[in-house]
């Protein structure tokens, strides 16, 4: 079910009417509502709904079980059972195949050949986001920082919720559960802030990413021995900003969706590119996936007050690669990132011990301190978008040692990108004045500017391509 379809704006059309005529009846709605989200994961692979199930059913019974026991030793025993059957289950799909060409190559080394093809698994869509999400309610408990639920169906639909179960954010139970017990007070307002949210994710993704695709980006990493260098690093910063638009227009969408059928869901970007240092760029990027790991992993293993602080920052952020895709582009992709903010840790702590401010001070210095975090962040994504180890060395290759000087640029692939960079750094207040100034116009007004948009967007749509984390 491709958002960019009529099937879909169809689906959440009817789950939005049904769920408003039984808004007052808790039970109904909930139940609605979960018959949907199985309903609409099932349209994009029903082989593998049986596997969100058990996911669901074996954190329910670990949370259960975990708040039940009586010894530390017992909740151990269940988180461990939790953590064993989820990752591992993660780990089956979406590793088996790095491993599997591993081994081929590995025999082929030696001299030998498969006899046949080796198994390849098929990485079932959303797995990294609903294991994650799943993970984070049985951690809580163990923790002392959820309750945990007697109704598996509310949990169920916790974990299988359609608008966040195959790209985020990731939600935790204690930010959800409690809107299914006691709804938020219908809002006209937050109906009207849906549909705002879900018209601008679908620009960014339509009118941004998906033409920063095709005409920079695509050509560019395809077959980068046949572009000159300006436009191999152009098509870097348009894969930078393509990024973003995709991933923070799914999360509007998904944001929006949410708050049609009366729910929030926590913001998952924060003008990102705007960062003031790496560290900072991943308190803005994918907020909800960062933070995943920031307190579940880093803060696990120790985080700054137990064992090496260093280490324990490296593990996070190879994590955090890996999480991203089997590959080794993935670790190198983490190792940059976690060498960073080692780095910017170890140089904040020499500046306070001599007294100096921990963070850049005056214009000009922020200035080049935002300019330094987007190309390290800019360039790193190299690694993100090539395929492989290899291929990012060669796309960084031609880069230096350019054996072309042939430059497709369009107008309409620059002009994306420069007003994709414009609308990043604009002042935030001027969407929000935007937003009310549409809100408060007459109904007749609203319906022409969203047929006009829709228009401009069928116009300027290269088809209907899928959102870039469904894959993760």
């Amino acid at each position: 079910m491709s958002f960019q379809s009529l099937h879909f704006l169809l689906f959440v059309g009817v789950v939005f009417a049904l769920n408003r005529h039984f808004l007052d009846r808790i039970e109904t709605r909930k139940n609605i509502l979960l018959v949907a989200s199985y309903y609409f994961y099932m349209c994009w692979d029903w082989r593998y709904a049986g596997l969100l199930l058990v996911i669901s059913a074996v954190n329910f019974v670990a949370g259960r079980s975990i708040e039940a026991s009586r010894t530390e030793r017992g909740k151990r025993r269940w988180l461990a059972f939790s953590l064993m059957a989820s990752l591992g289950v993660l780990a089956c799909f979406k590793y088996a195949n790095f491993f599997i060409d591993g081994a081929e190559r590995l025999i082929a080394a030696l001299g030998f050949a498969p006899d046949g093809p080796l198994l390849q698994v098929l990485l079932p869509v959303g797995i990294s986001f609903f294991t994650f999400q799943s993970l984070s309610y049985t951690l809580d408990i163990f923790r002392g920082r959820e309750r945990a639920t007697d109704s598996f169906r509310d949990f169920a639909l916790f974990v299988a919720f359609f608008p966040t179960v195959l790209s985020g954010p990731i939600t935790r139970a204690r930010e959800f559960l409690p809107q299914l017990e006691q709804p938020l007070p219908d809002s006209r307002e937050r109906v009207e802030e849906g549909l705002v949210l879900i018209v601008r994710g679908f620009v960014k993704k339509i009118a941004f990413a998906d033409v920063l695709a095709l005409h920079l980006v695509n050509p560019a990493f395809a077959a980068p021995a046949d572009y000159s260098p300006l436009f191999l690093l152009v098509a870097v910063y348009g894969f930078t900003f393509q990024l973003y638009m995709d991933l923070s227009g799914y999360t509007d969408i998904a944001r929006g969706v949410a708050k049609l059928l009366g729910f929030e869901l926590p913001q998952n970007f924060d003008r990102p590119y705007r960062a003031l240092s790496v560290s900072n760029f991943w308190q803005r990027w994918h907020i909800s996936m960062s933070g995943f790991f920031r307190d579940y992993l880093y803060f696990g293993i120790g985080g700054s007050k137990r064992g090496n602080v260093y280490l324990n920052l490296y593990v996070t952020f190879i994590a955090i690669g890996c999480w991203h895709g089997a590959g080794w582009n993935f670790v190198v992709y983490g190792l940059i990132h976690g060498s960073c903010v080692c780095f910017e840790r170890w140089r904040r702590g020499r500046r306070e011990a001599r007294g100096l401010p921990a963070t850049p001070q005056g214009p000009v210095a922020r200035l080049c301190a935002i300019l330094l975090t987007l190309q390290i962040v800019a360039l790193s994504r190299i690694l993100f978008r090539a395929p492989d180890l290899d291929s990012a060395a060669a796309y960084v290759a031609a880069m230096l040692r350019p054996v072309s000087d042939f430059a497709p640029f369009t107008a309409v692939g620059v002009a994306t990108l420069v007003v994709a960079v414009l609308l990043h750094y604009l002042p935030r207040h001027l969407f929000a004045q935007t937003a009310r100034a549409y809100l408060r116009a007459p109904v007749v007004v609203q319906g022409g500017v969203l047929a006009g948009l829709v228009l401009a967007l069928l116009a300027v749509s290269p088809g209907a391509a899928s959102f870039i984390y469904f894959q993760f």
